[in-house]
């Protein structure tokens, strides 16, 4: 720490023109200030050590949204990768290096539970049956769609329409 605080403070106070130029000097500053705040533990000390959380690719926001806008058609991995305009073995990586999870592991699991949300939404502002509602969302077995439910919702479909 000691080194890099020299160093810093040495540049500052150079008369080498290359050390004077303003954004130089900004940028150095801000290297300087940087290392002391994380050189000493404080109530920002986790923010510092994670840094900005960067937006996704481009890819992998189109297939965030290709997933979203199909909730209830079948999803698959090639309809994603289609949508996102890259190869599936290139959207996987994306996945995998910025969700931790794969493409498909995320619809799994991100489209049921999106799904028994509007089912729900969809049960107590209709009056339409609850099959009905969950074959309208891509649901193929009621039996196992109502368990599913009732973990997520802590009710049974038919409850939920009851409130209606």
């Amino acid at each position: 720490m000691r080194l890099l605080v020299g160093s810093l403070l040495g540049h500052l106070d150079s008369e080498n023109p290359l050390f004077q130029r303003a954004k130089l000097q900004r940028s150095r500053l801000r290297c300087l200030i940087t290392a002391l705040l994380l050189a000493q533990p404080h109530s920002h000390t986790g923010e510092l050590h994670e840094g900005p959380q960067p937006g996704h690719p481009r890819p992998l926001r189109l297939a965030l949204a290709s997933i979203e806008a199909n909730l209830s058609e079948r999803i698959s991995l090639g309809g994603i990768a289609n949508a996102a305009g890259c190869s599936p073995r290139a959207l996987t990586s994306a996945f995998r290096g910025r969700l931790g999870i794969s493409p498909m592991s995320y619809v799994r699991s991100y489209v049921r539970n999106r799904r028994l949300d509007r089912i729900r939404e969809d049960i107590l502002a209709s009056t339409d049956p609850v099959g009905t509602i969950a074959y309208r969302w891509g649901v193929s077995h009621l039996g196992r769609f109502a368990g599913e439910y009732r973990a997520r919702s802590a009710e049974l479909p038919s409850d939920t329409a009851t409130r209606r």
